[in-house]
Formats: structure tokens, C-alpha cells, sequence
């Protein structure tokens, strides 16, 4: 059967490109994949059987989905190892190499200052416009110890705390002071990208170079670190590093939604490390510190109001940093769509569902805290595979209010509650959803004294204890 239309090709690139993102179609597709689309089916060309092996284990759903869009229908999704695919990628390779090597002077010439990718995008974000209070002091007190005299004092700095208290704020600063002394090697990372880049230096046998690159900085800042659950070759490989650091005033920052103690699935021998090092924590701004947010927010956007909002919005809105913003920027849309000035009248216009319609969010060892003390278990319950009643109640209320009040997957949710599968987190969200609908009443022992509650009220109590 011949080839379809080009047209359609280019329609199936793009919707794969959209599904994987830009770094997962770099590492994996890019320069070692070709697509063989036909009214039978999508043949999809590699550089070797990794590849192949790979491409159907993680992103099968993908290319069939993308195929279904191009074509209109389904269908079947094969894979056939081209071997001009790795003599190209080959080639490239040795190209890439020949340039760098000649950009830095010789094979074994140390990066100068490897580019940190994500500090180029956040200028703004600086230890100095940080806003410091008692919920994050000690974290402060910390990353501008770091930033000062790297390794100095500790090693690994890890700071931990809930989606959107301001940790890539702290590692962007910390990071931004320490490349303004000019002389330091320094890169900054997620524990996605160190993946990635991982896998594609074991793709294209370049894990040396991959090595060289990052075990030769002076600073290695990894946010999101909890990524690495569930990974253990990329862990290993992430020790290795975390080893090559020892000693020599040389630093390691990471960042994770979680306390080291409680992620799961990561090797002991990680965890140990981290917690040799300093761990602090970022806890929610309290009100004075809200407002000082909000000031510093609001002249950061170039626009002014009165002290008296200001406060306003704080004790209105007590969730994280981001929430904080949310309200701000709602604000200054209302009044500038309105042309009215920002008045304490128009900011109770302009919020009045805003607490409501955005719920203070939550991480989920926050959750986690409130569901274990309210049905009398322990995180190690929830995470593990007892089935008594009430450990598996309290089992899928966290799966279902992390889906409501985190921005974390169906697979996060899963690999955080103890390396389950994220059907399972699917199964019990749709099941709650069915014992709402139908006003099921929820029994459940606590103490050896039998409770009952209604499916939805049982979560609604469960929400406000979190919002308090």
C-alpha cells in the first residue's frame, strides 16, 4: 500500500510532538526514528532494538493516538530497526563532539560554565527580591549560606515543602548569586531533564561525555527530585554523582515536594545521603508575610494599591505563593477592564468567589497527615497493602482528594502512595465518585467505635480540615 499524503505525516509529527513534549521527542524520536505512515498502518523505523523496546513499553498509546488522528481510524503500530537510523545518529554525534571539542580547545577540557537552562528563563527570581518570614528563614538562611561559600558548611542543602511556597524561587536565587561570582562551575536542573539526558547519552553512547558534564561543576541544583522514584538505574547514576561532590567545597541542591524520609521508592543509600546534609523545610506564608508578597508582587508588575487591599487579599487568600499571585492577577485584570482604581469595593468584587471557586491547595503529605489522624492509621498503612476496612478507606479518600487538591497525575499520586499502578488511583476516584452520587453512607471503625458519614461529607470534613 503506498505511503499517505505528506499532509498527513506532518499531521501525525505534530500531534506526537504535542503528546511527548519537546524534551521526550528529543531524546527518543528526534534524528533516530522514521515514520512509515499508510492506509494499513504506522511503521515506525529505528536506530536499534533499545530504541524499539523502549518506544513500545513508554509511548505505544502515543504513536497509536497520533496515527488515529492523521488517519481518521485506527490503526496498527509496528516497529522496524533501520540500521541507517544509528549510522546517522552516529555520524551526528561524531559531528557534535568535533565542534565541542574544538570550541573548548582539546578532548578532556573542562566545561567552562555549563548553561543552566532553566536559570536563563527566571532573571527575576534572586535571593535579594525573596520574600523572607517564619515560614521559610531558616530555608533563606541556608541557600544564601550556599550561595556564599559552597560546600562549606553542608552538603547536600535539600529543601522541601508543598507546590507553590517559592522552592525554584530559593534555587534560582541561590543559584543566580553563586554564577555572579563568575569563577564556579554551576547548572541547574530538573530530575526530569537529568533523566532524559541520561537515556540519551545510554542511547547514543555518549555516557561518558554525559558524565563529564556534570560531575565537574562546582554546584548541581536538581529541583523536583522526587522524579526519581521509581527509576533506580537513573538513581544509580544519580549516586554516582552525588559521590563524585564529596569533599573539595563543592555543593549539591535539591528540591522535592516531600522530607526525604517520606518519598518512596528511592534507594536507601540516596535517602541517607540527603539526609546527612541540612534539610530544611518551606511552610505556608503566614499574613504578615503574605502581604510583603504581595507588595513586592505588585510593584514588581509595575502597578500600585492601597495597603489596605493589600491586607485584604492576604487574609482573604491563605494558601501558597501562587494562590497569592492568582488573586493579585485577577485583581489588576478586574480593575483594568472595569477602568476603575483598585479599592478595598473592587477587590471584594473582584475575589468574592475566589476562595471558594480555588481551595487553599495541598501536597499530599498534607493530605496524607489529615486522613491518617482522622481514621487512626499510620503512612506506612496507607502506602502498603493491608486491606482492613479502615486502612483501605483511608487509602482511597487520600487518592481522591490528592486528585482534587494537587496538581499531581493519576502516575505521581500512584508512585507517591507506595509504587501503586495509577489505575488504581482511576479505580478508587471513580468509585468515590459513584458512592457520592448514589448518597452512600461510609462506615468505618475508629477506636472500636463505629462511624458513618455520608460519602460526601465525609470529604467535604476532610477538606476543611485541610483548608484549617
Amino acid at each position: 500500500m503506498a505511503p499517505l499524503q505528506h499532509t498527513e505525516t506532518e499531521s501525525l509529527l505534530g500531534h506526537l510532538k504535542a503528546a511527548v513534549g519537546a524534551e521526550r521527542w528529543h531524546v527518543w524520536f528526534e534524528d533516530a526514528t522514521d515514520f512509515h505512515l499508510t492506509p494499513d498502518g504506522l511503521t515506525v523505523g529505528v536506530a536499534n532494538l533499545f530504541i524499539s523496546d523502549y518506544l513500545k513499553s513508554h509511548f505505544a498509546d502515543h504513536l497509536a493516538t497520533a496515527a488515529q488522528c492523521a488517519t481518521g481510524r485506527q490503526v496498527p503500530v509496528t516497529f522496524h530497526v533501520q540500521p541507517d537510523l544509528f549510522q546517522k545518529r552516529r555520524a551526528k554525534n561524531l559531528a557534535d563532539e568535533a565542534e565541542v571539542t574544538s570550541r573548548l580547545g582539546g578532548p578532556v577540557a573542562p566545561l567552562r560554565r555549563p548553561e543552566p537552562r532553566r536559570l536563563e528563563n527566571r532573571p527575576l527570581f534572586t535571593l535579594d527580591n525573596f520574600v523572607v518570614g517564619p515560614c521559610n528563614r531558616m530555608a533563606y538562611e541556608a541557600a544564601r549560606s550556599a550561595a556564599e561559600a559552597p560546600g562549606k558548611a553542608f552538603h547536600p542543602l535539600f529543601v522541601h515543602g508543598s507546590c507553590g511556597l517559592g522552592k525554584t524561587h530559593l534555587l534560582q536565587g541561590t543559584l543566580n548569586a553563586i554564577c555572579q561570582k563568575g569563577h564556579l562551575r554551576a547548572a541547574c536542573l530538573s530530575a526530569e531533564q537529568f533523566t532524559n539526558r541520561y537515556l540519551e547519552g545510554m542511547r547514543t553512547g555518549r555516557l561518558d561525555a554525559f558524565r563529564h558534564h556534570y560531575r565537574h561543576l562546582d554546584v548541581l541544583v536538581i529541583d523536583d527530585v522526587h522524579f526519581l522514584a521509581g527509576k533506580p538505574a537513573t538513581q544509580e547514576e544519580f549516586l554516582h554523582t552525588f559521590n563524585e561532590f564529596e569533599g573539595g567545597g563543592r555543593l549539591i541542591i535539591l528540591a522535592s515536594d516531600s522530607h526525604p524520609r517520606d518519598l518512596q521508592a528511592i534507594q536507601d543509600r540516596l535517602i541517607s545521603r540527603w539526609l546527612a546534609g541540612l534539610v530544611v523545610k518551606l511552610d505556608p506564608p503566614d499574613a504578615a508575610t503574605r502581604r510583603c508578597i504581595l507588595q513586592m508582587k505588585i510593584a514588581q508588575l509595575g502597578h500600585a494599591a492601597p495597603d489596605t487591599v493589600l491586607a485584604m487579599v492576604a487574609d482573604r487568600v491563605a494558601g501558597s505563593v501562587r494562590d497569592l499571585e492568582g488573586a493579585l492577577t485577577r485583581l489588576i485584570a478586574y480593575a483594568a477592564l472595569l477602568k476603575q482604581p483598585i479599592t478595598p469595593d473592587l477587590a471584594r468584587q473582584a475575589l468574592a468567589d475566589f476562595v471558594v471557586a480555588v481551595p487553599s491547595r495541598a501536597a499530599l503529605p498534607e493530605i496524607e497527615s489529615v486522613v491518617t489522624e482522622f481514621f487512626g492509621v499510620t503512612t506506612a498503612d496507607i502506602h502498603g497493602d493491608r486491606k482492613s476496612r479502615s486502612i483501605s478507606m483511608a487509602r482511597q479518600v487520600t487518592m481522591v482528594l490528592a486528585r482534587e487538591l494537587t496538581d499531581l497525575s493519576l502516575s505521581d499520586i500512584a508512585r507517591m502512595m507506595g509504587g501503586k499502578n495509577h489505575t488504581t488511583v482511576l479505580a478508587a476516584c471513580r468509585k468515590w465518585h459513584d458512592l457520592v452520587k448514589s448518597r452512600a453512607e461510609i462506615a468505618w471503625l475508629d477506636h472500636a467505635h463505629r462511624r458513618t458519614m455520608s460519602a460526601e461529607a465525609l470529604l467535604n470534613h476532610l477538606k476543611d480540615r485541610l483548608r484549617n
